[in-house]
């Protein structure tokens, strides 16, 4: 795995200017090249995963530690929430399998607006795949 730099705000405030579709993109092809996706965990590994206004499960996700942190909703940080990797080896192997069974989407890169992508995990895994292939071509 890559180590991660420290993003600049400038760039973290370009992005979040792109379309919830942009970054999904982005977030697929850093993701894959960087080997990891971050979510957000409280105390020991309790992993964020919130209601939408459907009542959906969400799990939200971002490519880089700065991201996460920069779009983590207030009451995440009031929990004491911290971007956390997650291998993505083992993410497209037993997470998005275990997220899947449990009924759980993917909201891929939310803003600081609550405004992101959601994906079913398996498309999400299909795409991840497929970047995979290409970065290692």
């Amino acid at each position: 795995m890559k180590s991660y730099n420290k993003m600049h705000e400038k760039q973290i405030e370009n992005l979040l200017k792109q379309s919830p579709e942009q970054r999904y993109e982005y977030f697929v092809r850093y993701s894959a090249d960087f080997e990891q996706v971050w979510g957000l965990v409280v105390a020991d590994d309790n992993w964020v995963i919130f209601k939408d206004a459907d009542g959906e499960e969400i799990f939200p996700l971002w490519s880089h530690p700065d991201l996460a942190e920069a779009c983590c909703f207030e009451e995440h940080k009031q929990m004491g929430a911290k971007p956390q990797a997650i291998g993505l080896e083992s993410f497209i192997k037993n997470c998005i399998p275990d997220m899947v069974s449990d009924g759980v989407y993917f909201g891929i890169f939310y803003d600081k607006s609550r405004v992101g992508l959601v994906v079913e995990g398996e498309v999400l895994k299909v795409e991840l795949e497929e970047e995979v292939r290409t970065v290692w071509e």
